[in-house]
């Protein structure tokens, strides 16, 4: 959290009264109608300053799908020109990125959409699968306001959806996108933001493709030599058979009881081979410098592509980035010499999009700094998997189960000397994976498959100065899916499926600046989704689906008193009940700089 909100806590610790810039506003989500099929979910809406925000628009209503009767992808970036805007030249309170899309009625799969300014991702997400007779909208909203040097000067921007359009998916998608800056004022001042942000990314700003773990998405550059922090906000999303990394099975598996299917049927056709096991490494100068949990989006096309009608899975259309802490490095950073930050994905046989960009702090008051890191356990303690598999097969299938647990432990610290004296920096964290997966027989030639996974992150940064911690950020985040699918073959190339899925993204901070109470939050976005699918496969595809049903609820608290809870349910793809506020004092009322999805910020300080 920044040092505004920390301040504020401490103010309304000591107090127990609102002071200038504590403010609150009520906000709730995108309406939600009672029989609706459209999108609707139970984010809250992103809490805004009180200040009159100037707008910038990037585009308007961009068509992403060629025409003609053919299949065709339309795989060309649609670009814009950026200008900061004249009416409110900064500093700002706050940076809101507004990106709405519409996808046509219709048949088309989910798709990848990103957006792109001088190189650095401003957004990463999915699309919404639309259905024959219901178009689909839905708006997205990112806080940018850790990107506002980036966006005080001018640029050229693009935006990636690779649509394909033909006979059978012939839905075009549209998206409109613009920028909300809200001016600072005493009761809405500025928060203390990155000096620098740096792209991390493929050719021509798109996603890097990183499949295997020889490949890496690397970036060489001279840092300014009065560096004092250094983060990375990344991006992991999973493609191809990597999608479904969490039901893929290890190649010694594969060949001696076959490849069973997420269904739970044994034949050999393509499937997801090399684990479940997947995980990002950073390193700086060939030196392991951090790692990074895969988030297990489910997009919507996947498993089950009626689960997600009307409400898809978290973060399926807005991911999260996760942030890495590098500021032990800083100090080697200083040096003025040309230094090379990597990312490299461990375990995957197949592919990830990776997208990223360094946040970069410096010291004002001093033009040359110098430092070292001075312990780094990670540079020996790779994380290795361990596997436990009493997979069998027989004339009926495959049955048994596989387990795959890995754990990682490491401290990195380093210091760096500024001109408030040295600062020196920790950062330990533990991840956990877990990942088990059972297949079975069930009566009536029924298959069963059970896949339950959970990563979990307890990771701690510290900044000491003179002896004295001086700021200190503790996070825990738990992502867990578990899925069940009971399959059997029906008549011919009939095959009908049962499917239920859980998943749960849950996260809780405790940030404590020196002299101040400290701040806490939580936060936890879990989505429960049943139905039963029967699909034909031959020369055409179609899918019916029935008792359909899905439950999302989404909480978050703080210790400034803000609460927010909200539930939708959906019934045979459409909206049956919503629910605000139940459990809050104050339904909704959110301070305007707080992050009620706990998406990242670099918890800045004075200096």
């Amino acid at each position: 959290m920044s040092y505004i909100p920390m301040v504020f806590a401490g103010l309304l610790a000591i107090s127990g009264t609102a002071s200038a810039g504590t403010h609150a506003a009520t906000t709730t989500p995108a309406p939600v109608t009672i029989g609706s099929r459209n999108v609707a979910t139970a984010d809250p809406a992103l809490p805004r300053p009180g200040t009159q925000p100037c707008v910038v628009p990037l585009l308007t209503k961009q068509r992403f799908g060629k025409t003609g009767n053919d299949a065709r992808m339309d795989a060309t970036p649609h670009t814009f020109r950026y200008a900061p805007p004249a009416h409110c030249p900064g500093p700002w309170a706050k940076v809101v990125l507004e990106v709405h899309f519409a996808v046509a009625a219709g048949h088309q799969y989910d798709r990848t959409a990103s957006i792109w300014l001088n190189g650095v991702n401003l957004y990463f997400g999915t699309t919404e699968e639309p259905s024959p007779g219901v178009a689909r909208s839905w708006t997205i909203e990112r806080d940018l306001s850790d990107y506002s040097s980036l966006l005080r000067a001018p640029g050229n921007g693009q935006i990636r959806i690779n649509n394909w359009l033909g006979k059978v998916f012939s839905s075009p998608i549209r998206a409109s996108a613009r920028l909300l800056f809200y001016p600072a004022d005493a009761a809405y001042p500025a928060p203390r933001v990155p000096d620098h942000i740096y792209a991390m990314n493929g050719k021509g700003s798109m996603p890097a493709k990183l499949d295997k773990d020889s490949n890496r998405l690397a970036k060489s550059l001279v840092f300014p030599r009065n560096t004092t922090r250094v983060y990375l906000d990344l991006f992991a999303e999973p493609q191809a058979h990597d999608e479904f990394y969490y039901v893929c099975l290890p190649e010694a598996t594969i060949r001696r009881v076959g490849r069973p299917r997420s269904n739970g049927s044994l034949d050999r056709p393509r499937t997801c081979g090399g684990g479940s096991f997947r995980e990002v490494e950073i390193t700086i100068d060939d030196t392991p410098a951090g790692l990074a949990p895969v988030t297990p989006w489910v997009f919507t096309g996947g498993l089950d592509p009626f689960l997600w009608q009307p409400t898809p899975g978290p973060e399926a259309l807005d991911f999260v980035p996760y942030r890495v802490n590098l500021s032990p490095f800083a100090g080697l950073l200083d040096d003025g010499k040309p230094h090379t930050v990597a990312i490299r994905m461990l375990g995957t046989p197949h592919f990830f999009s990776i997208a990223a960009a360094l946040l970069v702090y410096q010291d004002r008051h001093a033009t040359q700094l110098s430092g070292a890191v001075t312990r780094n356990t990670l540079a020996t303690a790779l994380p290795t998997p361990i596997v436990t598999d009493n997979l069998k097969a027989d004339a009926d299938g495959v049955h048994g189960g596989i387990f795959t647990r890995a754990s990682m432990r490491y401290v990195i610290e380093g210091y760096v000397d500024t001109s408030h004296g040295r600062i020196h920096t920790r950062v330990e964290t533990a991840i956990d994976f877990d990942n088990s997966q059972h297949f079975g027989h069930a009566p009536k030639h029924h298959r069963r498959h059970f896949s339950w996974q959970s990563a979990r992150v307890d990771s701690t940064s510290t900044a000491t100065a003179h002896g004295v911690p001086t700021r200190n950020l503790h996070k825990h985040i738990d992502y867990t899916l578990e899925a069940r699918t009971l399959s059997h073959p029906g008549h011919g190339t009939i095959r009908h499926r049962g499917v239920e899925i859980r998943q749960r993204f849950a996260r809780r901070i405790v940030q404590q600046q020196a002299g101040l109470s400290p701040f806490l939050s939580s936060m936890s976005n879990t989505h429960v989704g049943a139905g039963e699918l029967t699909f034909e496969r031959g020369v055409r595809t179609s899918y019916s689906s029935r008792h359909q049903s899905s439950v999302q609820n989404f909480r978050y608290s703080n210790s400034l008193g803000d609460c927010y809870q909200a539930e939708v349910q959906a019934r045979n793809r459409k909206v049956t009940a919503y629910t605000h506020g139940q459990g809050c004092l104050v339904p909704g009322m959110l301070h305007w700089f707080v992050h009620p999805d706990d998406s990242p910020d670099s918890f800045g300080w004075r200096h």
